[in-house]
């Protein structure tokens, strides 16, 4: 049975309630503008594409290219791109993405997760792990110097540590749990601007 937040996303034309993390962030900080090149890791099933397509289109240069280890079942709009890729393969992610464009991202986002194991400490350590996987794409000049980027991950052990490297990373970063993330999830996203 669908929670409400799901109908509403599906009545909005969206595919999944993610759309509203990612919504109530961008409204915080305006993540998007005509024309901006968003490269969006863990696409499926491809709520947050849907969303950043409608929010870069109306330009030549607007661009939306997903990259998930599953294949999507959305519609793509004309400003869409889509590979398949595995994030913790960084170096084969890194040669399909240069296939379909050789121009640095203005966005990376990320709402990738690993599958749950219900184990705390051991799903907190490979979120932590695929975040650290994405950054390893976004150091290799896929994102534009005063570039964003925005990623999913799991407080738990090893998040604190994690997050000095992260603020060493960007020259600003702030961490965000939307009010859409469900009672009682250790969810939270990570965003930083200006890679140091």
């Amino acid at each position: 049975m669908l929670d409400e937040k799901t109908k509403e996303a599906h009545k909005k034309g969206f595919v999944a309630r993610s759309i509203f993390k990612l919504e109530e962030i961008d409204q915080r900080v305006r993540l998007y503008r005509r024309g901006m090149r968003v490269l969006d890791l863990g696409s499926a099933p491809g709520s947050w594409m849907q969303y950043a397509a409608e929010k870069v289109n109306g330009k030549e240069t607007s661009y939306v290219l997903g990259l998930d280890i599953v294949p999507l079942n959305i519609a793509l709009s004309p400003c869409m791109d889509f590979v398949e890729g595995d994030l913790f393969d960084a170096k084969a992610c890194h040669e399909s993405i240069l296939e379909r464009s050789d121009l640095p991202f203005d966005l990376v986002q990320s709402d990738a997760m690993v599958k749950t194991t219900g184990i705390v400490d051991q799903d907190c350590a490979r979120s932590i792990d695929l975040v650290e996987s994405s950054l390893r794409l976004v150091k290799s000049n896929l994102l534009k110097e005063d570039g964003a980027f925005i990623a999913k991950i799991f407080e738990g052990p090893g998040f604190e540590v994690f997050m000095k490297d992260f603020r060493m990373t960007f020259k600003k970063s702030k961490v965000y749990k939307p009010e859409a993330i469900r009672k009682g999830s250790r969810e939270c996203y990570l965003y930083g601007v200006g890679l140091r």
